[in-house]
């Protein structure tokens, strides 16, 4: 089982402990396991039993690509240890918060957050295992969805080839090490966790016959339009496709901070057997299918993304995560 590293908070708040005054306010902004005030970080500022302070957890909701406008406008959960420490907590976030504020204890304020994320990862997961059987059985899973969507209740997440980030990743793992009935949030985990293999899978499939394969990993972020590349699952579908003896390139013109990243898509695609479109930057649709150098024309679209018909014209054999066929008829 995976352990949150609360080693940060521990410096942190050891640090904290040394200069904290009578009368001051502490507050943990920080993605922790439920539990963590009461049974870490107050106790380590409660050393000085004679001193007594405020406290606050208020876990950040953001975004990469809008956190600047997500601190302002997003409502807030703040969990504080009694009334007085409300009342200042309150007044800090209020001076910037355009959104709402509710108050809780820090146990609750810390599970909220956990569970929010939980819920995405759930949810994609949900999606992710509709995808493979929709494969299985002969179905667009992304026509599927757009109909069930249709429905009032109903609110299905897109597939994709894996979950990444630093919150939907990791976030259920917090919660998984806090009890032993965690039966959906792990199994979530596992199906996201496999599709990196699937998407590996496809592509074994599609270069059937092909000697010393090449393929091209368009996108290494996690998510489309942004530069973050935190637990992205183009590193792990790079990893399992070398493992089975397929050279891989990266092409992303957002990620800079990348040594294995080709940022020239003519290097990264030169004599490529296979492109496998795993982040959805709208840049990407620029791309001129007809004028990449690869050596053969097959295009993988983990997000259903690309305009299909398009690359078909250019002569791709194209196959669709969560569609049930591989060339795409229109």
């Amino acid at each position: 089982m995976k352990i949150a590293d609360l080693s940060y908070v521990h410096n942190a708040s050891e640090r904290i402990s040394k200069v904290l005054k009578e009368g001051q306010m502490v507050i943990l902004e920080s993605t922790v396991p439920p539990g963590t005030s009461k049974n870490f970080v107050l106790p380590i500022l409660r050393k000085d039993e004679k001193k007594s302070f405020y406290y606050a957890h208020c876990p950040e909701r953001a975004i990469p690509g809008k956190t600047l406008y997500e601190m302002v406008y997003n409502h807030r959960v703040i969990g504080c240890i009694n009334e007085i420490s409300i009342k200042k907590v309150k007044k800090i976030y209020a001076s910037f918060v355009k959104g709402k504020i509710y108050v809780t204890n820090p146990e609750t304020a810390e599970f909220v957050k956990l569970i929010e994320n939980t819920f995405r990862d759930i949810n994609i997961g949900l999606a992710n295992e509709f995808s493979l059987i929709a494969e299985e059985i002969g179905i667009d899973i992304w026509e599927a969805i757009e109909l069930a969507n249709k429905h009032p209740r109903v609110n299905i997440l897109k597939p994709g080839p894996g979950v990444g980030g630093h919150c939907i990743a990791i976030d259920p793992l917090f919660l998984a090490e806090k009890t032993s009935r965690s039966r959906i949030v792990t199994l979530a985990r596992d199906i996201n966790n496999y599709m990196p293999l699937h998407v590996v899978k496809l592509v074994k499939e599609i270069l059937e016959g092909v000697e010393n394969p090449t393929i091209t990993i368009l996108g290494i972020a996690y998510k489309g339009n942004v530069d973050d590349v935190r637990e992205s699952p183009a590193f792990k579908i790079k990893k399992i496709a070398e493992s089975e003896g397929i050279k891989v390139r990266f092409y992303d013109p957002l990620v800079k901070d990348c040594s294995e990243n080709n940022l020239n898509i003519e290097d990264a695609t030169e004599d490529s057997d296979c492109l496998v479109l795993v982040t959805d930057h709208e840049i990407f649709k620029e791309i001129n299918p007809k004028s990449l150098p690869v050596r053969n024309t097959n295009l993988i679209d983990t997000r259903n993304f690309l305009n299909h018909d398009l690359w078909h014209a250019a002569g791709y054999q194209i196959r669709i995560l969560g569609i049930g066929f591989l060339n795409v008829v229109r």
